[in-house]
């Protein structure tokens, strides 16, 4: 009698012990591996360029341009910036994903392609013409500014777009077209070409100290 309770006992302990075994493979068929998912609010959280003095800084404007030219400043040597952040997007088809400057993000799937340019990150102008200028953040591309047109413009360059609408206009970037909005500003028209006062200021400086004439 006493073997045959062991016995029971042992049968009962294989079958529950392969119940769980079971239990457990079937349970890690459907633990699924994680993937990082790109957060929108952090890829635009907008971090303020550090140790920036403002004041520094002045709008460059057509004005502005005419005086570099009469003092003969070469504009391929000032360095120019924008004074807010500068975001491009553009939706791309998702099998022919090919980004030349930007991230390829994933919203509400959608692929997008995305080109973020921050506040006072240095750039160059490439480029004036009778129109406009073409500035430069990166090699190969270029964002072209325009004055500003319209009964209440100021002597200011703003980006030059097509399609406005509620402060947000398609722009021509690395032979495609993105739209072009600013993080902080409630226009893309609110983003300014600046550069740095100290730049302007140099000039080339020639020094001629004169001997005088002495009489003989």
């Amino acid at each position: 009698m006493y073997r045959l309770t062991a016995s029971l006992l042992i049968i009962c302990l294989l079958v529950l012990s392969g119940c769980t075994g079971r239990k457990s493979a079937s349970s890690k068929a459907y633990i699924k591996e994680h993937t990082a998912q790109s957060d929108p609010k952090e890829n635009n959280a907008y971090t303020p360029p550090s140790a920036v003095d403002k004041t520094q800084f002045t709008t460059y404007t057509r004005d502005l341009q005419m005086k570099m030219q009469a003092f003969a400043i070469d504009y391929k040597k000032v360095q120019i910036y924008l004074d807010q952040k500068l975001i491009l997007v553009k939706n791309i088809d998702s099998t022919k994903a090919e980004v030349a400057s930007g991230i390829i993000r994933f919203i509400n799937s959608s692929v997008i392609d995305e080109i973020t340019i921050n506040a006072y990150t240095p750039g160059i102008i490439d480029a004036i013409d009778p129109e406009g200028i073409w500035v430069k953040f990166e090699n190969g591309n270029r964002l072209r500014f325009v004055p500003q047109m319209g009964p209440d413009a100021e002597d200011v360059f703003v980006i030059a777009g097509n399609n406005w609408e509620e402060g947000t206009c398609d722009v021509s970037y690395a032979n495609k077209t993105y739209r072009a909005s600013c993080f902080k500003c409630p226009s893309i028209a609110s983003v300014h070409p600046v550069v740095k006062l100290s730049d302007i200021d140099k000039r080339d400086k020639r020094t001629k100290v004169l001997p005088g004439i002495k009489i003989n």
